[in-house]
C-alpha cells in the first residue's frame, strides 16, 4: 500500500469537499453582504426626497441637481414632468413617476454613457412623484470589492483547509504506518527466527545423509534436528500466539482469582536446571482475572528469568490499588541500551531466551487484565520484572 498516494487522495477529496463547502458559504457571505449596499443606494435616494420635501414644507427654494417632479393625469395617466435643478441624465421618468403615484415607491436601474443609475421614485401628491437619482458605481465599487475579499479569503481557507488535510490526514495514516513497519519488523524477524532452527535441520540430516555414519553419529543429527524443531515449533506458536492477540481473537473470561496461589503454582510447575525459583507469597490476593492468561503471562516472566539466572524469587503482593507479582533473579540484568525496550518483540538481550516474545505477549496479556508490565535492574544485580494487575473489588 502506498501511503503518500493514499494520504495525497484523502486530501484532495477532503480539499475539493471543503471548497465546495466554502463556495457556497462564499455566495452566501456576497449575498447577505452586498444586499445592505445596494439597498443604500434606495435609501440614499428617498432620504434625497425627504430632504427636497423638507425644505419645500420649510419655505425654502431647493435646486437639487438630477431632480424631477412628475405630474400623473388620474383621468387618462398620462404623465408631464419638469426638474428643479440641472440635469444631464435623462432618466425612465413616466413609468418611475406613474409606479412611485401606484405604489409609494418605485425605483429601477438604467445606464446611460457607461455609468449604471438608479432612478428613485416617492409619491409626494395624489397625482405628483419626486424622481431623484442616485450614482450606483459607488455601491458597486462596495459590492465588488466586497466579492473580491470574499473570494479571496475562501480561497485562502481552501488552501489553508488543505495544508491542513495534508497534516490531518499524515496524523491519521501513522498508526496504519506504524502497522506497516511492525508488520514488516515481525515479518523479516519471524523469518529471522524460523530460519536459524531450519538451517541447523537441513545443515544436521544434510550432514548425516552424507555417507554412511555410525549409529552414535545419527543419534547426534536427530538430537540435534529434534531440539532445533523444538526450537521451531516453539516460536511458530508464540507467533500465532500473538497474532490472535493482535487481531483480537481472545477476550480474557474475568472470574475471581487467588494471586497468590497461581504463583505458588507458577514456581511449582517451572523446573530449569541449575536454577532455584522460590515463590514469597506472604497473604491471599483476589483479582478479576483469566487463569489460562495470566498462569501463561506470569510462566514466561519466570522462565525468562529462570534461563539466565541461578536464583529466582517470586513475590506476590499488594501496593495501594495494585496486585503486584514481581520476578527477581541474580543474573546480569538487563542490558542498559535494552532496558527502555524489553518488552517489545524479538527484543533479546543475549542467546539464553527462546524467541524474544515472552516479555511481549506476557505484557499483552497483561495489559488485556487492564494493568501493566515493568522492567528493571536490581539494586544488587540481576533482573526484576513486575505486574500489575488491579485488585478485586471488596478485597
Amino acid at each position: 500500500m502506498n501511503l503518500r498516494s493514499v494520504r495525497l487522495r484523502l486530501t484532495l477529496l477532503y480539499t475539493l469537499l471543503s471548497a465546495i463547502a466554502v463556495a457556497a458559504l462564499v455566495v452566501v457571505g456576497i449575498r447577505v453582504g452586498t444586499e445592505p449596499i445596494e439597498d443604500g443606494a434606495v435609501r440614499e435616494g428617498g432620504q434625497a426626497v425627504a430632504d427636497t420635501v423638507r425644505a419645500w414644507n420649510l419655505g425654502e427654494d431647493p435646486t437639487p441637481d438630477n431632480f424631477w417632479m412628475v405630474s400623473v393625469d388620474p383621468e387618462s395617466g398620462d404623465a408631464s414632468s419638469y426638474p428643479l435643478g440641472d440635469v444631464w441624465v435623462e432618466p425612465p421618468l413616466e413609468s418611475v413617476g406613474r409606479d412611485a403615484v401606484d405604489y409609494e415607491q418605485a425605483w429601477t436601474e438604467f445606464s446611460q454613457d457607461g455609468t449604471a443609475y438608479l432612478a428613485y421614485g416617492e409619491k409626494v401628491s395624489a397625482t405628483e412623484a419626486a424622481v431623484t437619482l442616485i450614482d450606483l458605481e459607488y455601491y458597486r465599487d462596495r459590492s465588488s470589492s466586497l466579492r473580491l475579499r470574499l473570494w479571496l479569503a475562501g480561497a485562502g481557507a481552501v488552501v489553508g483547509i488543505a495544508v491542513v488535510g495534508w497534516f490531518v490526514s499524515g496524523r491519521a495514516l501513522s498508526p496504519v504506518r506504524a502497522a506497516n513497519a511492525r508488520q514488516r519488523d515481525f515479518i523479516a524477524d519471524a523469518a529471522h527466527q524460523l530460519r536459524t532452527p531450519l538451517a541447523v535441520i537441513r545443515a544436521s540430516a544434510s550432514q548425516a545423509l552424507s555417507r554412511p555414519r555410525e549409529a552414535n553419529a545419527y543419534m547426534e543429527s536427530l538430537r540435534e534436528i529434534d531440539s532445533a524443531a523444538e526450537s521451531a515449533g516453539a516460536a511458530v506458536s508464540e507467533l500465532l500466539e500473538l497474532a490472535r492477540i493482535d487481531s483480537g481473537q481472545f477476550a480474557p473470561r474475568l472470574a475471581p482469582l487467588r494471586l497468590d496461589l497461581l504463583v505458588e503454582e507458577v514456581v511449582a510447575g517451572v523446573r530449569v536446571e541449575g536454577c532455584d525459583i522460590v515463590a514469597d507469597t506472604a497473604r491471599s490476593i483476589t483479582v478479576d482475572a483469566d487463569y489460562a492468561l495470566l498462569h501463561h503471562a506470569v510462566e514466561n516472566i519466570v522462565r525468562n528469568a529462570a534461563s539466565r539466572a541461578r536464583n529466582v524469587t517470586v513475590t506476590a503482593r499488594v501496593e495501594g490499588k495494585d496486585a503486584v507479582v514481581e520476578v527477581a533473579d541474580d543474573g546480569p540484568g538487563f542490558p542498559a541500551e535494552l532496558l527502555p525496550e524489553v518488552f517489545e518483540r524479538f527484543r533479546r538481550g543475549d542467546s539464553r531466551g527462546s524467541s524474544g516474545l515472552g516479555l511481549a505477549i506476557a505484557r499483552s496479556l497483561v495489559e488485556a487484565h487492564k494493568g501493566r508490565a515493568e522492567a528493571a535492574n536490581g539494586a544488587a544485580g540481576g533482573a526484576v520484572v513486575r505486574l500489575r494487575l488491579p485488585v478485586a473489588s471488596g478485597t
